[in-house]
């Protein structure tokens, strides 16, 4: 099966990222990178935890959640290595953090208005300023060397993430007499089992090679280099699997 030796290299990289996180320490010279590295230490934790999610999926043989997944964790990817490259990185996200409370104030002011006419001037005032701007994680990946995750984030996301048509035709299938039937728990073909796997394995690595950029004082374990090693050989064997378009 597809998905056997690559989740073998998810459980072993797991395992050493564990290990090599716990030994990294940053000083940063001053607070605007101490801002900046606790941002890409707290994308590397969500990284883990999704990865986490992702393995007891693969395990499950719950291939359309392990594929939402990995969309996530492609998400990851994008914003470490955007950290690493975009000098507004920072300003950008917290302008998009802006945004998005803004959207959720005025959804619940939509919904029911504050009675006390303080408030509802504190909300309004709030709401007023529209400067900050949403961003997509295709938006941050514009400009990046790793146009092969971009990719497998817009697929996944046209084809499993969201609600769409094609997203849907997955749980519909008509059996031998023609009678459409609801599938819960689809299956993906090889081609897709393959983009999903292997997604999640180099998501792990760049985001692991761009923690140990970004800390001078860290070394990658022997481990992680042979776990890269891997990553390459699994790849070139299954890279026949691969299609594009679902």
């Amino acid at each position: 099966m597809v998905v056997d030796d690559w989740l073998v290299w998810l459980r072993d990289f797991r395992t050493e990222a564990t290990a090599f996180v716990q030994n990294v320490v940053a000083a940063p010279e001053d607070a605007k990178d101490a801002e900046l590295q606790s941002i890409r230490f707290a994308i590397y934790a969500r990284l883990l935890t999704l990865l986490d999610t992702a393995i007891r999926q693969a395990e499950a043989d719950k291939q359309l959640e392990l594929r939402i997944t990995a969309r996530e964790i492609i998400e990851c990817s994008i914003h470490l290595e955007a950290a690493a490259r975009i000098p507004e990185y920072v300003e950008t996200i917290k302008d998009d953090d802006r945004a998005s409370k803004r959207s959720l104030v005025k959804a619940a002011n939509d919904d029911q208005p504050p009675s006390d006419p303080a408030t509802r001037r504190l909300v309004q005032e709030f709401m007023n300023n529209k400067t900050a701007k949403r961003v997509q994680p295709t938006d941050l990946g514009k400009g990046s060397d790793f146009k092969r995750l971009i990719l497998i984030y817009r697929e996944i996301s046209s084809d499993s993430a969201h609600v769409t048509l094609t997203s849907l035709g997955r749980h519909v299938r008509a059996d031998e007499d023609g009678v459409n039937r609801m599938i819960i728990d689809p299956s993906l073909d090889d081609g897709e089992l393959f983009q999903t796997m292997s997604g999640i394995a180099l998501s792990a690595l760049l985001c692991t090679w761009l923690l140990v950029k970004a800390v001078p004082s860290s070394e990658g374990s022997a481990e992680l280099i042979r776990l890269g090693q891997r990553y390459q050989s699994i790849y070139r064997r299954d890279k026949r699997l691969e299609h594009h378009g679902s």
